[in-house]
């Protein structure tokens, strides 16, 4: 406003001061200005005239007079919209002259807008960017510049309305993603109005590359209704190839793959499953989108339907006997084999009929199917089991007849029968029907020794048989068995002496006969000698010799008994002239039956053994004998009728030895019978086959070598702990050995892994030598199932050399399929898969990489190998080279001006195309020549080479840069020349230039003031804020501009400008004022708190002015605002409320008087007393502001009047004030004493206690926790607390009263422990308890002569150790205090000696008691034990008789005549002896 109000004054004084003339000029100020649209502005005319002049303004836009002087004039021009021209003239006299003034107005473009790009873009094709621009002033200053990211494209002159910029660009791989924009900029840097930019939306460009061929789809060539399996599709040379979008369908069913990328290549798998409704040729499509461009690809796949065969059984549970049928269908276009057996025709079923027996049971039987589908043949097959119901079978095998058992072992009785269903097994012993515990391990007892009857029972009949179970155990009564039998051999041996030595007596009587008969000799011998007298009477007729004493019978029955024993032979004894009568000898032995005997007869020895054989006769004189056979002798033993000869190294399957004599002119023979016997030490299992296939037979064979007798022999062929086969060669001749158990099985699935074994049994236990058992090494069988047909094959049809492919190959219906092994090569490279396994399905993955050697076409092959049998599958791969084309620049950077070529070429087959220009010919390269300009800096060059191979266009691309240099440019776009910031947000100061090399900018202060940080991110300060140079360098040249920082900030009230407190006197004038600072200048308003009418001019002070107002600064970077608070001041004055003129002070209150002045600033206050005794005293005030602490509290205020003055710096004022002191009741000591003692049986009496206080106080007293009855004497009862309360309206007081009861003493106890006497020498105590107050003390009087006394510390206890007679008597108790006495008395006996005595007596007399009963005991038991005891010496007193048993003793006459039982005997209880004594009078 002041600059306003003197530009007219200066214009005056220019005016004033312009030379005359002395003609009329008319001027303008300004000549020229520009202003924004809508804005206003001041024209001044002025006219150089000697005499006053006429102005005016002609304009047809909206004036305003704003002042005028002599010659000159000023106008305001407001709401300008377009461009004009207003013409000041003047009329100086006759004289009229004008000058123009040229007004342009400027004004931002309504809307710049970027036409939207294409929604992808082919990398190598031009697109066009248009942008279209409304409105804008002046257009001479208007350009449009296109910008990509930050990068300037093209900038035209804007022209038309509205003005439409369009350019060409090229699409590059790099601008995928690039941000596209418009941008105007309106340059009045000229007028120093900086440049003024407005943009576009960005834009945001997609670029892709789609090759036209290279789609690959792998897929299997055929495909099972219900199955699933996987499909690739590849493509290579896209970009972007995660924006690519995959379909892959079956028919019109929609798969959904899996996407995996790879830098500019995709695969995507998915999964296909076809249903039933689908069979035939179907085509899997796969359709690559990528920007608004597809590719496709497309093969065939056969869907079939092959459900499994149906396998049936007429039953598949039968009982034994019955006829089955076995049926076998399949798929109409299949054909079926049942058991490996081929069916006629395709479609047909096979069948047969079988007589279910035992050995059916669980047979399996396999159905096959084969279909062939796209010339490739597919099995399926099915499996069902056959059971077969049959009788129970107790096989010895399974049950044997004979066990032996130790006693005290842990067994398990196992005893089973076969059959279907599973028998019951139950085994009864004979006799008592015991149970046999079978299949249960327990430990063997001997109790369960016997024959059994073992019975199986089931639902097709009932078997028995019988089980002997022998348990070994060792026998407790071994030496009374080895007793009885040595007695028995002893008397064995003595009765057959008796009848040898009887016999040879026989014989010698006999041949001595005859001898004297042939001899005619004489003998003594009486004609009657009996021949038969018995040995056993050891006499002999009288009539011969005389008998042998009894000593000599008994000599011979030794003599006997010892030949018995084998101790002396006698065979020659007794002989007489045996060579004189041979005849006669040979004759007696002719008449006898002699023998031959062979012992063993019959042997049963193990292969390589040895046997002794006893070979004896009967014949008395043997000329000779011997032992013939064919069999190792080692050594004999010989006697005259004996020979033993021990036979060796036995091997022989049977041999007979004789044995032989010769006796009287015969021969005596024993033939016996030897046979071996070999373990089944070797049971070989022929090797089964590496692989068997499922459904087809092989051969189990076993051999047991050796092994024998046959006869005994059992083989058992087993799958696992199944019984296939079991054979016994019962009924083979028994020289045969060895055996061979074959037997042909099905394979199964269920069979791979199983362990196949030989079980040999050789049972001799029927002769005497136990079972003996062996078991072959078993061996695994490995079955597997292998499909006639050929693996899937998934490859590439194409692969280049270096690239890397994936390869699938798959097949179903492998058993096992882990056993499987894959074999995957391209030519002679092999592949390493990585194989997933499914079911019974294998699928092995690879990566193929082709190299320079392997261009051309190669087959790779898949091979899968099971047991043995391969299945291989081929695929042709073209493999190629194909090279990326190769884009070379003249020079790859060049100076702005300078010619560049560009050239493309590939390989000699390729067709290379540059920037969308292809080359004339294949093979050769394709150039493009350029003259190097700023614009192309950074230039993209596109190649694109395409290559035919096997029938499929296969494309590469190659792109380049160019580098341009030139020197800096600073544009207004990258450097503005003036900056506007607001202060305190991150910005980054950027001044960037144009250039190649990038040049370095540098903006400073002129004169070497502050330099400017560049291109990094900071708060913008005001400190930042002025112009700068900017200075761009490289190695091309320089640029430099100069840049203006503004920086803006909003407003800010400080203390200075705006203090927070302001203070103002009651009746004076004042104004609120506040100055911000701020740019642009802030405008600022005050107003209370609360309300919206703003505070303006000056103001006369009045209280209510006093409060807090709310000052806001504005500008356009914000506001400010602070509170500042006004305080009104003014002089005390006193209010009766706040300052009583009468106060009464209650000691003790901790109150003061309180007198509050209202006053600005407080006032102070003071109160001094002015008569009275409260003259020149100070009465003590309390604090007007609780929170200021409080003077002490005087004990005492004197009362009296006191004069208060009050005093600010604005004046002051008095006030006269009575003070009043009353005090609240007190209690001490001397006027309530807190003890008080009375006495008991005095008169009632009462509480002496008083109280101190203004107004005086009445005091009542009460018992605490009881009442206080009213009695006429005193009680121990009215002893107690008591509390006294002293009242008036100032308060309570309260004190406690302790009453005290005094009494006289009474001994209110006396006791003696322990009571009713003590014995000499024991201890006792004696406790008195007496009743007094004040306590009593306690005095004892004792017997006289009663020593060693001990008292307790309070004599309340009196004891005695090691009691006397004299402690006993009369002992006293007497308890003393100040009001009297009191005794009592209590007697303690002591018992003499002589109790001691009779007690002692007691006890020895009962010991000896007990002694005596005791050694009775012992007499008498020991004399019953004996036998007999007789007590008659008592003098007739009685007689003693011994009892046993049932009285049938020894011991007395009448027991010993048998007479009647005594009457007083005992009886003897069983198990026991007891001895009575029974006496009887004389």
């Amino acid at each position: 406003m002041a600059t306003g109000s003197l530009l007219p004054v200066l214009l005056a004084l220019l005016v004033a001061l312009l030379p005359g003339t002395g003609s009329a000029n008319t001027s303008v100020r300004p000549q020229e200005a520009i202003i924004p649209r809508g804005g206003s502005m001041n024209v001044t005319c002025l006219a150089t005239c000697d005499q006053n002049a006429t102005l005016g303004l002609e304009t047809p836009l909206t004036k305003r007079l704003v002042n005028k002087g002599s010659n000159w004039v000023t106008y305001e021009l407001s709401g300008i919209q377009e461009d004009s021209t207003p013409i000041c003239f003047s009329n100086c006299g006759a004289n009229q002259t004008e000058a123009s003034i040229s007004l342009t107005v400027y004004w931002f473009p309504e809307s710049v807008e970027l036409a939207p790009l294409p929604q992808w873009q082919p990398v190598g094709e031009n697109f066009s960017l248009h942008c279209k621009v409304k409105g804008g002033a002046p257009r001479n200053n208007l350009s449009v510049v296109l910008l990509r990211g930050k990068e300037v494209l093209d900038r035209q002159p804007m022209e038309g309305h509205p003005a439409e910029v369009t350019t060409t660009v090229l699409a590059r791989r790099e601008d995928h993603g690039a941000n596209f924009s418009c941008r105007t900029e309106l340059d009045l840097r000229t007028q120093n109005l900086g440049l003024l930019q407005n943009s576009s939306a960005t834009r945001q460009l997609q670029t892709f590359v789609l090759p036209e061929i290279g789609l690959h789809l792998a897929t299997p060539r055929i495909m099972e209704v219900g199955t699933q399996s996987p499909v690739n599709c590849t493509l290579d040379g896209l970009f972007p190839a995660s924006e690519a979008q995959v379909y892959l369908t079956l028919m019109d069913q929609r798969l959904e793959p899996t996407v995996k990328y790879s830098n500019d290549s995709l695969c995507a798998t998915a999964l296909v499953r076809v249903n039933a409704g689908e069979e035939g040729i179907q085509q899997l499509r796969c359709t690559v989108t990528l920007g608004n461009q597809s590719r496709r690809t497309w093969e065939n796949v056969t869907i079939y339907s092959f459900p499994a065969p149906n396998l049936t059984l007429s039953k598949s549970e039968v009982p034994e006997g019955t006829m089955v049928t076995v049926e076998c269908k399949a798929h109409p276009g299949a054909m079926v084999m049942l058991n490996g057996d081929l069916a006629g025709t395709l479609g047909s079923s096979a069948q047969f009929t079988l007589n279910a027996s035992e050995e059916d049971n669980g047979r399996n039987f396999t159905c096959s199917a084969v279909l062939e589908v796209d010339g490739m043949k597919l099995y399926k097959n099915k499996t069902q089991e056959l059971l077969v119901q049959y009788g129970p079978r107790l096989e010895e095998s399974d049950c044997p007849r004979n066990w032996t058992l130790q006693e005290g072992s842990q067994q398990t009785l196992k005893c089973q029968a076969r059959g279907n269903p599973t028998p019951q097994v139950n085994c009864h012993r004979l006799g008592d029907k015991a149970l046999l515990p079978i299949g249960v391990l327990r430990t063997v007892m001997r109790n369960i020794s016997g024959t059994y009857k073992c019975q199986a029972s089931g639902y097709h009949g009932v078997v028995t048989c019988k089980v002997v179970v022998n348990v070994n155990y060792p026998d407790q009564n071994n030496m009374v068995i080895i007793i009885l039998v040595a007695a028995a051999a002893v008397v064995g041996t003595v009765g057959t002496a008796a009848y040898l030595y009887n016999r040879q007596r026989k014989i010698r009587e006999y041949k001595l006969q005859k001898a004297q008969e042939a001899s005619n000799i004489k003998l003594n011998t009486p004609p009657q000698l009996s021949a038969r007298a018995p040995l056993s009477s050891c006499t002999f007729p009288a009539a011969a010799m005389p008998g042998p004493p009894p000593g000599l019978c008994w000599a011979l029955l030794v003599l006997l008994a010892a030949l018995g024993l084998g101790l002396i032979d006698l065979s020659d004894a007794g002989e007489v002239a045996p060579h004189a009568e041979p005849a006669f000898l040979w004759a007696v032995v002719a008449q006898e039956p002699f023998w031959a005997d062979l012992q063993p007869r019959v042997a049963l020895v193990e292969r390589g053994g040895s046997l002794w054989l006893n070979c004896s006769t009967n014949c008395p004189r043997p000329e000779r004998g011997g032992l013939e056979t064919s069999l190792r002798r080692n050594g004999t033993q010989r006697g005259l009728r004996w020979l033993a000869r021990q036979l060796v190294d036995i091997r022989e399957p049977e041999t007979q030895p004789v044995c032989f004599f010769r006796c009287a002119r015969r021969t005596l023979q024993a033939r016996g019978l030897i046979r071996t016997f070999q373990r089944p030490d070797r049971v070989e299992l022929v090797p089964l086959p590496a692989w068997q296939p499922v459904g087809e037979n092989f051969t189990l064979s076993c051999r047991v070598p050796g092994a024998g007798p046959r006869g005994s022999l059992t083989m058992t062929l087993l799958r696992g702990t199944q019984e296939l086969i079991r054979r016994s060669f019962s009924g083979e001749p028994p020289r045969a050995r060895g055996g061979v158990l074959t037997a042909t099985v099905l394979a199964r699935r269920e069979d791979h892994g199983a362990n196949f074994s030989c079980h040999a049994e050789l049972d001799l236990r029927p002769h005497g030598l136990g079972l003996f058992e062996n078991s072959s090494a078993p061996r695994m069988l490995r079955t597997f199932a292998l499909p006639p047909e050929s693996p899937r094959l998934a490859v590439p049809r194409l692969l280049e050399v270096g690239s890397e492919r994936p390869v699938s190959c798959a097949l179903d219906g492998l058993f096992p399929v882990s056993e499987a092994q894959v074999y995957l090569a391209l030519g002679d490279q092999r592949l390493s898969p990585d194989i997933t396994l499914e079911g019974d399905a294998l699928r092995a993955t690879a990566t193929a990489t082709a190299s320079a050697e392997q261009e051309g076409t190669r087959q790779l092959v898949c091979n899968m190998t099971l047991g043995g049998e391969t299945r291989e599958t081929r695929e042709n791969v073209t493999v190629y080279s194909f090279s990326a084309p190769l884009l070379t620049l003249s020079e790859s950077s060049v100076p702005e001006g300078k010619m560049v070529t560009v050239t493309c070429a590939a390989g000699a087959r390729a067709l290379v195309t540059l920037d969308g220009v292809p080359a004339a010919v294949p093979g050769q390269p394709a150039q493009l020549e350029l003259n190097a300009t700023m614009n192309d800096d950074r230039r993209g060059f596109f190649c694109n080479a395409t290559l035919e191979v096997d029938g499929e266009i296969l494309s590469k691309n190659e792109s380049t840069e160019l580098r341009v240099l030139y020197a800096p440019r600073l544009d207004d776009s990258d450097c503005p020349r003036s900056w506007t910031w607001p202060e305190g947000l991150e910005q980054e100061l950027r001044c960037e230039a144009r250039g190649n090399p990038a040049p370095s900018v540098h903006c400073a202060r002129p004169y070497g003031e502050a330099v400017l940080a560049l291109g990094l991110l900071g708060p913008v300060t005001r400190a930042l804020a002025g112009t700068y140079r900017c200075t761009a360098t490289n190695d091309q040249g320089k640029a430099v501009k100069d840049v203006t920082l503004t920086v803006e900030y909003a407003p800010a009230l400080d203390s200075v400008g705006c203090p927070e407190r302001i203070t103002w006197l009651e009746g004076t004038e004042a104004s609120l004022t506040c100055v911000a600072h701020g740019v642009p200048p802030p405008n600022v308003s005050c107003a209370r708190s609360g309300e919206a009418e703003v505070i303006e001019g000056l103001l006369h002070v009045a209280r209510e002015h006093a409060g807090t107002y709310r000052c806001e600064a504005t500008n356009a970077q914000g506001s400010a605002a602070k509170n500042v608070a006004i305080t009104v001041e003014y002089g005390p004055s006193f209010e009766e409320l706040s300052c009583p003129s009468n106060w009464t002070w209650v000691e003790g209150s901790g109150r003061l008087f309180s007198c509050e002045v209202d006053g600005k600033p407080q006032p102070r206050v003071e109160c001094i007393g002015s008569r009275g005794t409260s003259e020149g005293v100070l009465l003590p005030l309390a604090p007007p502001d609780p929170s200021v602490r409080a003077p002490s509290v005087p004990s005492e205020i004197a009362a009296g009047i006191y004069t208060c003055n009050a005093t600010n710096r604005h004046g002051s004022m008095v006030k006269m004030v009575a003070v009043n002191v009353e005090t609240p009741p007190k209690m001490n000591e001397s006027t309530c004493p807190s003890h008080q003692t009375w006495l008991e049986g005095t008169e009632t009496a009462v509480l002496a206690c008083a109280a101190l206080g203004h107004p005086s106080p009445q005091v009542s007293c009460s018992r605490e926790g009881a009442p206080w009855p009213q009695r006429l004497h005193v009680s121990r009862q009215d002893a107690g607390t008591y509390l006294c309360l002293a009242t008036n309206p100032h308060g309570t007081e309260a004190r406690t009263i302790t009453v005290g009861v005094e009494y006289r003493p009474v001994v209110a106890e006396l006791a003696a422990s322990p009571p009713g006497g003590v014995w000499p020498g024991g201890n006792f105590t004696l406790t008195c308890r007496a009743e007094a107050w004040p306590p009593a003390q306690i005095s004892w009087r004792a017997p006289p002569g009663a020593l060693n006394i001990g008292l307790s510390s309070n004599n309340s206890t009196l004891s005695v150790a090691g009691a006397l007679g004299s402690h006993g008597g009369e002992y006293e108790c007497a308890a003393t205090n100040a009001h009297g006495r009191h005794v009592r008395r209590i007697t303690v006996r002591v018992a003499g000696p002589w109790l001691w005595v009779a007690v002692g007596g007691a006890v020895g007399g009962a010991a000896l008691l007990a002694a005596g009963a005791g050694l009775a005991f012992y007499v008498q038991s020991t004399a019953c034990k004996k036998g007999e005891y007789n007590v008659q010496e008592a003098e007739s007193s009685g007689e003693a008789v011994c009892l046993n048993g049932a009285g049938g003793g020894t011991g007395g006459g009448a027991s010993a005549q048998g007479g009647t039982e005594l009457e007083g005997t005992a009886e003897v209880p069983v198990g026991g002896e007891v001895f009575a004594i029974q006496l009887t009078s004389a």
